[in-house]
């Protein structure tokens, strides 16, 4: 038992294209058939008419395979909610200081960021772009020192980074007047 939820455990980590192959692979061995790699079409037409027939027959079977296809749906939909993140991310625009004559200022590397600071260097216009080089856990500690000076504000979702920073530059702007 201990060594299925292991195996169940492995398996959840795969991609959606690694368990298709592993599925394939544990077909072919189970029907005894070579593994030969240019036919999979032809293996899976093969599958998907007797499993057609054995649906109509058999409820249990029905039902692993709406669960496997159910389970596999949301996995595919795992994969494209992180490629698009990965995809945002690396779609940032360039961060462009629009200050160098600043003043040297020690810098706290686990100190949270301070916008007044962000601005300066960066400008009004790039300081929500500034905040995306922070985790949530550090914009987390920033927001709480916007909320203490701002009492009865609060961001969005403190879980995501995005509302954080959201609320971070529009309070800071009020800050400022704008």
């Amino acid at each position: 038992m201990a060594e299925r939820r292991a195996s169940t455990a492995q398996i959840n980590r795969q991609t959606l294209q690694q368990r298709g192959a592993e599925a394939t692979r544990e077909l072919r061995e189970a029907l005894h058939l070579p593994p030969a790699l240019n036919d999979t079409a032809i293996l899976g037409t093969a599958l998907a008419k007797a499993a057609a027939v054995e649906v109509r027959r058999n409820a249990t079977f029905a039902r692993e395979v709406r669960r496997e296809y159910a389970e596999l749906t949301a996995l595919r939909g795992q994969t494209s909610q992180r490629e698009a993140r990965r995809a945002a991310q690396e779609a940032l625009p360039p961060l462009v200081p629009v200050r160098t004559d600043l003043p040297f200022r020690p810098i706290d590397p686990f100190a949270p960021p301070d916008p007044h600071f962000l601005s300066e260097v960066y400008g009004r216009q790039q300081l929500g772009r500034a905040l995306q080089e922070y985790t949530v856990d550090i914009l987390k500690r920033t927001a709480a020192a916007t909320e203490a000076r701002h009492p009865g504000t609060k961001p969005r979702n403190r879980g995501q980074r995005q509302p954080l920073i959201n609320y971070i530059v529009e309070q800071y702007k009020k800050e400022q007047g704008d």
